[in-house]
């Protein structure tokens, strides 16, 4: 019998401890997240020419232009043009184009047809979606359900001629799964005043008329069949004809924010946001991950490349294309952009985490790691000044900054209240370090307020984070001024820190100027109170999460916290093989349990934590181990999502103190008191009434049992019902599954009793195919009753491998 006791309150925990990691990796955005169902949309395909057998970085990996690709045309002839393109090593070069572009970045199809094209000569054009390419790369994708509304539209210019396009979802038969839609392009004299695009459909059908002949066409198709097809559009004429066409969409109507003027550019897949939703997320980290660096120099992600209207953005082979099963075709489409997530930070009420180049390419084994020099101007002008105007475009003032008027136009006058920002990603290293004081000195010169986050590498080991650690001290020990309470004093004592952490060795105090030249800035008056955050990583076992719980138990509270940004455990840094039956199994969610614990009782210095990678389409996977999957039809939650959603949807603003000991109430291992054994972690966090702040009683008490056997706790919650009035400690039970033995008779004074509990084999994982919903393993159980007045004592039996919360209401 194991007696855990809940004692006083320790800390405030952050309120922005758990939130979410999206990273363009496994089709997560195009493909995924992406509302739009067309692969390549707009003819402006960039995808990665993947030398494998080139051994230098510089050769090894190199863009390939390709703008027709996943597009089909029968009985008629495509060509891609535009007025740029992009040269191997992603120089953009110019091109000749008979007729503008929707945009200068953007290219289109023009499309020739030759005479007599009818339902026996059909002339047509397909598109097959985002089927992962591999064994699925000629399988369709599109998936349509009955009854349901599909929006379609594409920008289209008359050339020459007379056709009229018939535009549906079909089946792999060639059988309709949709109505049909239908385009008359009729030239007329030619471009100008002759010229008439016309549309119908059953349901909708618009035409706005565009510059340079182009018109935007939109209707309105009605599911009348439930599979996945792809997109047709049949091409019916007489004489020859040609015509433009460009940005094709087609997606289910019922898309994130349907309706709302702001989401006018891209749209999202609404139960994927829904996935993400669920887990109530403080914060949501965006657009990685290893993306953000770029696999060499020019593939880097950069945030103005993907705003404004979508024919504007300019499209970026994926770092992530060498893991498909092609090993390259893997394009950012940005309709998905900055401006996107910013909107969906705002809707989800998490607050957003952009993290921009540093100036460093992907260090990672296997990249090209190129430094950009902090002296050139291209440093200067465009790393540095990208923070400054990403800043601006999400909080400025519209009627002064042009990058807050950028933001204004696409929809969205108001600021996004950003205040935190990431510098780099898995970057390490003293140039690293120079360009993070850098970039955080512009930043903070003119926010002081704006909370920067520092990269501690790819690995989550004191001596690969040493020189990580030791430069955020320093930046702490930084004498601030006035800080948020009005005093002046120091955000921390970094020597003192140092020297606990045995990472002091060399360390020499700084001069206490605060901004003089060459010393960084903390930020002051931060969101979570700290001078900077250092952004540790792990992605290793099972068991080193397990032993990692306490890992924060003696991190020094000196104004540098810790965001814990990328986590499983998939074993990958212990070298164990990454395979899909060993992905996401019960075992590296119960680690990750029990690793939260330790995350949740240092709140005070960790701040945030992030699972990642978050998607995955089940047939596009270049990472195995991720906290979604989806097909073109269904959504999969992992069992590791499972716990992450139950750790962020019972936490209180209180961490409290937890005191584990024998059936007597002596703690089992004096030095560690939350931890008296190796299968048993525990942490708790609440919140007591308030009338100030208009709360009620409430504890969230988590158990772990990460051990084969069973654990008999008596759980003793005295001291917090003390709080509401209740008096005496009489004993009730809850065992297992059978928690109506909790309800002990007796008046009640409304204090709830919730168990939640977790549990499935260790080897056990959801799983979801290519098609069809997919199979759940995990067994949740919830129970509720009321306590009596008088109980003080709460009996639990912990299954193996599982996970308890026990929630009190008052």
């Amino acid at each position: 019998m194991v007696r855990i006791s809940v004692g006083a309150p320790t800390h405030p925990v952050s309120d922005r401890l758990y939130g979410v990691f999206f990273e363009d990796i496994n089709l997560s955005a195009d493909g995924g997240l992406n509302a739009n169902m067309v692969n390549n949309y707009s003819f402006d395909g960039v995808y990665l020419d993947h030398h494998t057998m080139r051994p230098s970085g510089g050769d090894r990996w190199r863009t390939q232009a390709d703008p027709l690709r996943f597009w089909r045309f029968e009985g008629c002839a495509a060509t891609s043009c535009g007025s740029e393109i992009r040269g191997e090593h992603g120089q953009r070069v110019a091109t000749d184009c008979p007729a503008p572009p929707l945009h200068r970045h953007s290219r289109y199809a023009r499309v020739s047809v030759p005479a007599g094209a009818n339902a026996a000569t059909a002339a047509r054009i397909e598109n097959l979606g985002y089927n992962g390419g591999g064994v699925y790369a000629g399988r369709c994708a599109m998936a349509v359900r009955p009854g349901r509304l599909y929006e379609f539209a594409a920008w289209v210019r008359p050339v020459s001629g007379e056709a009229t396009l018939h535009a549906c979802v079909v089946d792999r038969y060639g059988l309709p799964l949709t109505d049909v839609g239908d385009i008359r392009c009729d030239a007329g004299s030619g471009r100008g005043a002759g010229a008439c695009v016309d549309a119908r459909s059953a349901v909708d059908a618009r035409v706005t008329k565009g510059g340079d002949g182009w018109r935007h066409v939109r209707f309105t198709l009605r599911g009348v069949g439930g599979d996945y097809g792809k997109l047709r559009v049949d091409i019916t004429n007489g004489a020859a004809c040609v015509f433009d066409f460009d940005c094709v969409e087609l997606m289910d109507a019922e898309y994130w924010g349907a309706g709302d003027p702001k989401w006018r550019h891209g749209k999202l897949r609404r139960d994927m946001v829904e996935s993400i939703a669920a887990l109530k997320p403080a914060f949501l980290r965006f657009p990685g991950g290893c993306i953000v660096e770029g696999v060499t120099p020019g593939n880097e992600y950069r945030w103005k490349d993907t705003v404004g209207a979508l024919a504007a953005r300019r499209q970026q082979y994926s770092i992530w294309a060498f893991k498909t099963p092609d090993g390259s075709s893997y394009s950012q489409s940005y309709q998905i952009g900055f401006y996107e997530y910013f909107c969906l930070c705002e809707d989800l009420g998490a607050k957003p985490l952009p993290t921009l180049f540093a100036g460093i390419a992907c260090q990672s084994p296997g990249r090209d790691p190129r430094h950009m020099p902090t002296d050139a101007l291209a440093f200067r002008s465009n790393v540095v000044q990208d923070y400054l105007d990403l800043i601006e475009f999400a909080n400025g003032d519209p009627d002064t900054g042009a990058w807050a008027a950028v933001r204004r136009d696409m929809g969205h006058p108001e600021p996004f209240g950003l205040d935190m920002v990431g510098v780099g990603n898995e970057n390490f290293g003293p140039d690293y370090l120079e360009k993070f004081d850098i970039i955080s000195r512009a930043i903070h010169e003119r926010y002081p307020d704006m909370l920067c986050v520092m990269s501690a590498g790819l690995f989550p080991f004191k001596p690969t984070m040493r020189r990580s650690w030791e430069h955020a001290r320093r930046i702490a020990d930084q004498p601030t001024g006035p800080a948020a309470n009005g005093t002046d004093r120091r955000i921390g004592t970094a020597r003192n820190a140092l020297t606990q952490e045995g990472l002091a060795d060399g360390v020499a105090p700084r001069d206490g100027r605060r901004g003089c030249d060459g010393d960084p800035l903390p930020a002051v008056g931060s969101a979570t109170g700290d001078a900077v955050i250092v952004d540790e990583h792990s992605y290793h076992s099972p068991e080193w999460f397990i032993a990692q719980a306490t890992r924060f138990d003696r991190y020094p509270r000196d104004g540098a916290g810790v965001y814990f940004g990328e986590y499983s455990a998939n074993g990958y840094f212990a070298g164990q093989p990454q395979k899909p039956e060993t992905a996401n199994i019960w075992r590296t969610a119960l680690a990750e349990a029990a690793f939260l614990t330790g995350c949740e009782r240092n709140s005070d210095v960790v701040r945030m934590t992030s699972y990642a990678p978050l998607f995955a389409h089940a047939t596009a996977k270049g990472w195995e181990q991720n906290l979604i999957e989806f097909n073109a039809a269904h959504v999969m939650p992992s069992v590791n999502y499972e716990v992450a959603r139950l750790f962020a949807e019972r936490l209180g603003g209180t961490a409290y103190a937890c005191e584990v000991g024998d059936a007597v109430g002596r703690p089992a291992n004096p030095a560690d008191t939350a931890r008296p054994r190796r299968d048993l972690f525990v942490s708790a966090t609440g919140d007591d009434p308030s009338a100030r702040e208009d709360t009620t009683f409430v504890r969230y008490i988590k158990m772990v049992n990460t051990g084969a056997r069973s654990v008999n706790v008596t759980l003793d919650i005295s001291r917090g019902l003390r709080a509401l009035g209740a008096t005496g400690a009489k004993h009730a039970t809850a065992e297992g599954d059978d928690a109506e033995r909790n309800a002990a008779a007796g008046p009640t004074h409304g204090t709830v009793l919730e168990i939640d509990a977790l549990h499935a084999d260790s080897d056990e994982r959801n799983t979801l195919g290519y098609e069809g919903e997919g199979h759940g393993v995990l067994s949740h159980t919830h129970h509720e009753s009321h306590l009596a007045a008088n109980a003080g004592e709460l009996a639990v039996t912990l299954r193996p491998h599982s996970v308890t919360v026990v929630t009190l209401r008052g």
